[in-house]
């Protein structure tokens, strides 16, 4: 098994796993033998195949590599980009709207986690803690947001963590049914689920 890649390693790869992804959600994540998927991977990268193989020695190594590498990603940029001096509303609409983006484009690997984490807890109970680690991570900062927002007297709900889980599953819904061809912008998309949020699930007043 190929050992668990750094974050360094995760971004200095990210056109190996923005690759693999795609060719995942074209394929499924068994279709192709390990072999086709190396050859095409390097064809479309102009990477090594030989690194390849030996950096991802099995498909469910690259699998978890591309599920990590955009969990990460997705947590470190909404805790960097948090200004906690910021009111509530405001933070919860930029995170609305930084998720709405950074789901889209890894929508691919949004979908292989949703098949490999129950398979990732069974064979290799590390990897999966590492990655339910970081989903802690984000839910408990939606969660810290909707605390301080009704404090604020901004948010009126009753339980912050179960409006936390509500807001999560809301927000990965677009990946069920938004198509960028249907006319709606993303720009368009993270101001819906930005009234749907803040009104609805948080109780904002309008």
């Amino acid at each position: 098994m190929t050992a668990d890649l750094s974050p360094h390693a995760l971004r200095a790869t990210a056109p190996v796993l923005d690759c693999a992804a795609r060719l995942f959600a074209e394929h499924g994540s068994r279709a192709l033998p390990v072999s086709d998927l190396t050859r095409r991977i390097a064809a479309q990268t102009g990477t090594d195949a030989a690194s390849l193989r030996r950096a991802f020695p099995t498909r469910f190594d690259l699998v978890y590599a591309v599920v990590l590498r955009s969990t990460r990603e997705r947590v470190e940029r909404q805790l960097a980009a948090d200004d906690p001096g910021a009111c509530p509303v405001d933070r919860m609409s930029g995170l609305v709207v930084r998720h709405v983006e950074t789901g889209w484009r890894h929508r691919e690997a949004a979908a292989l986690a949703h098949e490999i984490l129950p398979e990732l807890r069974a064979v290799h109970p590390l990897r999966h803690r590492e990655i339910g680690a970081l989903a802690r991570t984000y839910r408990e900062h939606i969660r810290g947001i909707i605390v301080d927002g009704v404090l604020a007297d901004a948010f009126h709900v009753e339980e912050p963590g179960r409006a936390a889980d509500e807001v999560l599953d809301t927000l990965d819904s677009l990946l069920h049914w938004y198509r960028p061809e249907g006319g709606l912008s993303l720009d368009d998309l993270g101001s819906v689920y930005v009234d749907l949020v803040i009104h609805h699930h948080l109780g904002c007043p309008r």
